[in-house]
């Protein structure tokens, strides 16, 4: 158990192995829990159901008191509402994923009508601590039909699928009102940007996004200029890029080209000249993509825009969104955690508990205070 009396929070006891309550059972108990309680439970004879969901009982209840008795000696003068909600938040995990044991016995023990109840896991933050972000995997490219360049460009299927998810867009209701558009500096990201959050086909006034490209057999398919839409940023950003390994179709070009290409794509952010984090003697770990998708995502939470979309990668984004929502139902982990389909779109919410956000617009103070301006 944990006996700095920093932390707050009955978080603290499971901060060895983040993330799965199973985890810290097994540290407890020593026996290697399975990391899926629930299937596990469904596969075992209501008497096993019933010893392994008190098992589970037991061990949160014994972490728990550990911690009470830490936060007795150490706060005794403070209120530990942290810690109830947290115990509280994995009770309600542990009867979800157990509902037939949990059923049989009332807090008495006493046997009951075994009902199945849903238990819903709320989440309530003020809304400047939130952000909506609609991740997109780019379309197919030549690289996944194995033909492989590098920095990779779409195919003409790739363009299609694109441009198929601009009109889904187009016919979204209420609109998804995107203020920026955030990109690998890759090749089939950026032509996949333009042609799912693109304006169309570029009239000739202004600056296009992207200029026209001619067609290269088995290395580009052609495709014409495509317009700017009115009032959104488009952001090339080095930290969304796939996860970095051998394969030469994740080396980007120099950053020169992609400029010229797309001038209508903010670089800023990005490395001048060649690309200096491609090593093709080092893979990335997985851990390491999932550390850089956490910075990406704080990243994201500290710009001023509330409506987002990304276009990244599978690998990026799946290990972004794997090191979260471990606590949630499994029908819930099944849309995050399974991999994005070529130009796949998933919108979700990004919240920050640590009260990171910015000021809310839509607040109106009330009391007298909101008359002043009436006077």
């Amino acid at each position: 158990m944990p006996t700095s009396a920093s932390r707050s929070g009955f978080q603290a006891w499971k901060s060895a192995v983040p993330g799965t309550l199973v985890a810290a059972c097994r540290s407890l108990t020593g026996k290697p829990l399975p990391s899926n309680s629930a299937s596990m439970a469904l596969a075992l004879k209501p008497d096993e159901q019933m010893e392994r969901f008190k098992t589970y009982v037991r061990s949160l209840n014994e972490q728990f008191a550990r911690w009470v008795v830490q936060q007795w000696e150490t706060k005794s003068d403070k209120f530990w509402s942290h810690g109830m909600v947290d115990y509280l938040r994995h009770a309600v995990i542990i009867k979800r994923d157990h509902p037939d044991a949990a059923a049989l016995l009332d807090q008495n023990g006493k046997s009951e009508n075994p009902e199945r109840k849903h238990e819903a896991q709320l989440t309530i933050l003020p809304l400047q601590h939130s952000k909506t972000v609609h991740f997109v995997r780019h379309g197919e490219g030549y690289h996944n039909i194995g033909i492989v360049n590098l920095d990779a460009h779409l195919t003409e299927v790739g363009w299609k699928q694109a441009e198929a998810l601009n009109r889904h867009i187009a016919k979204l209701k209420p609109s998804l009102d995107i203020q920026v558009v955030i990109v690998s500096p890759l090749m089939r990201a950026l032509e996949t940007a333009a042609g799912a959050f693109g304006d169309g086909p570029f009239k000739g006034s202004g600056r296009p996004l992207m200029l026209a490209q001619t067609p290269e057999e088995d290395e580009r398919a052609g495709h014409c200029a495509v317009a700017c839409p009115e009032g959104i940023p488009f952001i090339a950003f080095e930290g969304c890029r796939e996860r970095l390994g051998a394969a030469v179709c994740d080396k980007r070009r120099d950053i020169a080209f992609a400029e010229e290409q797309f001038p209508g794509v903010d670089f800023s952010h990005i490395e001048r000249g060649a690309d200096v984090v491609y090593d093709q003697h080092k893979v990335e770990s997985e851990h390491a993509v999932m550390e850089r998708g956490a910075r990406f995502l704080q990243w994201l939470m500290a710009r001023p825009e509330s409506r987002i979309a990304v276009v990244s990668h599978c690998g990026f984004i799946f290990l972004t969104l794997s090191a979260f929502g471990h606590e949630c139902a499994h029908s819930v982990q099944e849309e995050m955690h399974r991999g994005f389909d070529n130009c796949e779109m998933r919108s979700m919410i990004i919240t920050d508990a640590a009260g990171g956000g910015r000021f809310n617009s839509s607040w109106f103070p009330g009391g007298r205070a909101c008359l002043r301006d009436l006077d």
